[in-house]
């Protein structure tokens, strides 16, 4: 695809010079007008089609993004159910406190009036015992009051410990409706996140869209175009290019972050065979370092925050179909291909935040959801999506944001070194 653009605008080139010619009264040539006319619309065409493949890939992340609401919206609702039926036990277990709690309040009225009578009356107490016919009857009669006693205090202790009990129950259940809400909050705030998500895949769309109708439009228009407009349409070409590129690469990114959504990867334990020293190994030991991470001054590159040029990973060259090897232990998150961006590429989630990405291959060996090792083949070298050759695109993200791998990985050209 590149080469094409690059013929493209060598065509254009000539043209430039023949305008130069044509106002020196020199006609430009029918033939070289009409071979760049056509060079144009077979761009066109290409552009066209790259342009519908990323609207594809969008549209299945919408619909990625809808079924994962969906999932959240009914785990929302199930939190919601058991905040309210939580509810409904603590109200319960509320009630029966007060009616505990008016209970121990009547036994206790009731000692505090035994005791009243007994301290202004006392002589009751005696005539009671005096009336005893007999010393069994004697006690007997002090047997009952040392009963009546001990029941009123044991029914006061066991009151007391009833209470005591429904209040760590409804402590219990407070605690866990506190922990429903912090979930229902965390739930919610995903599905906030997937909405924003949305809202941006469909500005995206909406954009791609209006790409494709300008695109259509000046194809429709190019049979009444003079070649001396080749140059603008050249320009506009290579603007909806890295457009529709940019497009392409960002929705990975956004099936990546709708993935790990739903996947909380976590600490991930390291493999026996991990390096000791290097976050990463080289995913091509034997590969030749054909362009570094950072500004490009290669036209074709897609722009990134400030740079109009912008190259997100490392490229690596081996020879057509080498093994493509995982740089950490992680979880594969995505498994994919587009005709423009990164073509057939993997995508692995690592501890930490971190992803990589293994563009332009020629065939993914994984699948997601599958655990890999640092090591492990995740794919074959290939020419696949934006690309002139076989090379692999090697790329890391943290937290969405591409960093350069050089840090994370032994240090010098690519080697087998682990350490």
């Amino acid at each position: 695809m590149r080469a094409s653009l690059v013929a493209l605008a060598l065509a254009c080139l000539l043209l430039a010079a023949d305008r130069s010619a044509a106002t020196a009264d020199t006609a430009p040539d029918p033939q070289q007008q009409k071979a760049v006319i056509d060079q144009i619309r077979a761009q066109l065409g290409s552009n066209l089609a790259d342009a519908m493949a990323a609207q594809q890939q969008l549209q299945q992340s919408l619909q990625d993004n809808a079924a994962q609401q969906q999932i959240l919206q009914g785990k929302i609702n199930e939190v919601a159910a058991k905040i309210a039926d939580l509810d409904v036990q603590i109200a319960d277990a509320r009630r029966r406190e007060a009616l505990l709690a008016e209970r121990i309040d009547a036994e206790r009225a009731q000692l505090r009036q035994l005791s009243r009578a007994i301290y202004v009356a006392p002589g009751s107490v005696l005539v009671v015992l005096a009336e005893a016919q007999s010393l069994s009857d004697l006690l007997t009669r002090i047997s009952d009051l040392n009963v009546a006693g001990a029941r009123a205090t044991e029914i006061k202790a066991s009151l007391a410990r009833d209470l005591d009990e429904l209040q760590k129950e409804r402590q219990r259940e407070e605690a866990a409706r506190a922990e429903q809400v912090i979930q229902r909050d965390l739930l919610n705030s995903e599905l906030a996140q997937l909405q924003a998500l949305k809202a941006q895949e469909e500005s995206a769309v909406a954009q791609l869209q209006d790409k494709i109708a300008e695109t259509q439009y000046e194809l429709a228009r190019l049979n009444t175009q003079s070649a001396q407009l080749a140059q603008a349409v050249t320009d506009m070409l290579q603007q909806q290019q890295d457009a529709i590129i940019s497009a392409a690469m960002q929705a990975v990114w956004s099936q990546v972050q709708l993935w790990e959504q739903s996947n909380n990867v976590g600490q991930i334990p390291t493999s026996s065979g991990h390096s000791t020293r290097y976050r990463f190994i080289w995913p091509e030991p034997q590969a030749q370092i054909s362009q570094a991470f950072g500004p490009s001054t290669f036209w074709f590159e897609p722009a990134y925050g400030k740079y109009p040029h912008f190259h997100t990973g490392i490229d690596l060259v081996e020879p057509f179909g080498s093994p493509v090897y995982a740089a950490d232990d992680g979880v594969v998150a995505l498994v994919g291909s587009s005709s423009s961006g990164y073509g057939n590429y993997v995508v692995i989630a690592h501890s930490g935040g971190l992803d990589t990405l293994y563009g332009h291959l020629s065939t993914a060996l994984v699948k997601v959801g599958q655990a890999v090792t640092q090591g492990t083949p995740v794919g074959l070298e290939g020419s696949s999506g934006n690309s002139t050759g076989a090379h692999l695109h090697f790329e890391l993200r943290i937290n969405q944001v591409p960093v350069n791998p050089a840090p994370y990985l032994p240090p010098g050209a690519p080697s087998a070194f682990r350490g």
